[in-house]
This record gives structure tokens, sequence and C-alpha cells, in this order.
């Protein structure tokens, strides 16, 4: 196995000052922002989502920090019905335009295409309702986790001679983990691609204790693999508060550093979830670019002339534009019909 640890030694005091809102943020705010349409789950799950989360749950993002395993099985099974689902919607449409041109030249063997129409409304409409519960309840976790409060990693698949946390999931010292990035062997049809990796620096003894971390998608830049390991790091340094992104807000008051932060320093206590996502997509684009260019190499080797400062108080460095923080003018209608014509069309 070929490892840069030169890469995989880098510690917090080389941090990059962005937070990637792109690949990172998860603002619930935004999770059912559209319509419901056809999808009554969605019900169900709002009211699982509004539930206080308990300190110890895996979904407080203010002591774990997770991964999905890169190229993992269980996604086809979540992406795969969108794409069986769009298949299906085109071979209905071909068929109903087949029997359109049949209505008008041939209006005496014209057979409308019962069969392919329930077949493509009855997939579609079932996965729009079953995918949600199959990714949340069904499907085994298959990711790998870093416990702040523990500093710990876990995987939740099998690994040899591993003892288990309190939640049956193989656990080592965050000090037993290492991380590295290598060219991809699948570009994707964007070039040479770059993904990261997470390993136990005893694999020999320890089979299993290994996963590929998805980053930005086909990140062509070795910028993002870098960048996500320096978000592991920082985000396992206890002597400092979580860093201030729209995903852990929620949870911040879960972490006893950064709840005292930010009682000291007076942080709103809703800033990004105030904020419009026009104006966060903004941000984000401003921030997606300085880790592109960021001189990682540089900051290692001199921290004081590359290294930039932390934000620790994005509420002052980027106040809420109420003129971006406007309502959704579309008419409900025009709103609704694209909500149904997507839902039928792929199931989503």
């Amino acid at each position: 196995m070929s490892i840069s640890y030169r890469f995989a030694k880098m510690n917090a005091r080389t941090i990059e000052a962005s937070q990637n809102f792109k690949q990172y943020i998860v603002p619930k705010k935004f999770e059912y922002s559209s319509l419901k349409g056809l999808m009554f789950v969605r019900t169900f799950l709002e009211k699982e989502d509004s539930k206080e989360v308990a300190p110890d749950s895996l979904y407080n993002q203010a002591r774990f920090l997770g991964f999905q395993k890169g190229n993992d099985w269980s996604l086809g099974l979540i992406l795969g019905p969108i794409l069986m689902g769009a298949v299906l919607t085109t071979f209905m449409i071909i068929a109903l335009i087949a029997w359109f041109y049949e209505l008008i030249y041939k209006p005496n063997i014209a057979s409308f295409p019962v069969f392919f129409v329930c077949l493509s409304l009855g997939f579609n409409i079932f996965f729009l309702h079953f995918s949600p519960i199959l990714a949340r309840y069904i499907l085994p976790r298959r990711e790998v986790y870093f416990d702040r409060l523990n500093q710990t990693v876990s995987f939740t698949w099998s690994v040899d001679n591993a003892q288990k946390n309190e939640h049956g999931h193989a656990t080592f010292r965050f000090s037993e983990i290492e991380a590295f990035y290598a060219k991809a062997n699948h570009s994707q049809g964007h070039g040479v691609t770059h993904a990261m990796y997470v390993a136990h620096k005893d694999y020999s003894n320890h089979a299993g204790a290994f996963s590929e971390i998805r980053v930005k998608d086909n990140p062509q830049n070795p910028n993002y693999c870098r960048y996500t390991w320096e978000r592991v790091v920082r985000f396992m340094d206890l002597s400092k508060p979580l860093v201030d992104s729209p995903e852990i807000e929620p949870f911040r008051h879960l972490d006893p550093v950064t709840r005292d932060f930010d009682k000291q320093n007076n942080r709103p206590e809703k800033f990004w979830r105030l904020m419009s996502y026009k104006q966060m997509q903004q941000i984000e684009e401003k921030l997606d670019n300085d880790i592109y260019r960021f001189n990682f190499d540089g900051a290692i080797t001199n921290p004081k002339r590359w290294a930039n400062e932390e934000i620790t108080k994005p509420w002052e460095k980027w106040p809420i534009d109420e003129s971006l923080n406007q309502p959704d003018t579309t008419p409900y209608w025009k709103r609704l019909t694209k909500t149904l014509l997507r839902q039928i069309a792929v199931g989503v």
C-alpha cells in the first residue's frame, strides 16, 4: 500500500481557513423545502427529524463525523431505481406517442398502452415512498466515523482483532489511523481524479480497517482530499470549538467546548438557519475556489507564510443579506406541477 506519510501527518495548525459547504452542507432547513406532491411518507420523516438528538446518537454531528464508504454496493440500491424509473418513463412516452399516432391514422386498431403506463407510474410512485425508508431503516450503515469525544475511529463493518464501541462497531484510537490519497482508477470521463482513503497503520493485523472516503465529486484537484483530512483533524481537536459550518449548527450546544465559545462570543443561535440558501451558495462558491487554489504543500513547510487564519466568527464576516432572503414568488401551480412531473418521471 503506497501511503503519503506527509499527507497523513498533517495537523490542525495548517488548516485551510474556509469550510467547503458545497460538499458538506446538510441543512435540514432545506431538506424538505420543496412541495410534498405525492410523497406522503415525508410527513413521517419530518416528524422523525424534528426530534431532539441524543448526545450519544450517531446523528449527533457535534460528536460524530461520518463518511459513507466510497464505491459502496448499497448506493446502487438507492440510485438504481432512479435510473430504472427514467428508463421506464422513456418507454411509456414512446408507447403514448405510438398510441396517439395510431389514434389519428389508424383509429380502428389504436390500443391504449395500459401496461407501460401502469408499470412506469407504479414503479416510480412505489420507490418515491420506499427509497427513503430503504436508505434510513433497511440498508446497513456503511460508513467510517470519527468520535470527537472519545478520540476514536469506527468502521461499521467487520474488522479483524478490533474492539467494539457502544454501537457495536469496530473501533480504534484516532492515533492508530492514517490517511492518504491516490489517483483513482475510474476517470468517469472527467480526466484523472483523486480518491481519499483511511486505514489502520497496522492493516496486516486489522484487515477490514480500510475505506475510501467520498469527497467532492470527481476531484481532479487533490486539494479536496487534503482538505477533507484537514477537516477530520480539525474536528478531532478538543482544544478548539467545532468549525462553524451550517450542518453542525443545530448540534453545537451538545459539545461543551463549542457551547462555551458560543456563549463567550454571543454567537447567534440560528445564524446559518436564518440565512437564505442563495447567499449560502454564494459563500460556498467563494470558499470552493479558495480550497481549489490553496497551497497545501506550502502551508506544511512554511505555515507562517501560507496557512490562512481560521474563520471563527462567520456571522461577522458574512452578515445575513436580507435582500437575498426573499420568498419564492413562483405561482403555486407551477411549483406543484414541477414536483409532480419529477416524482412521476423518476420517483424522487
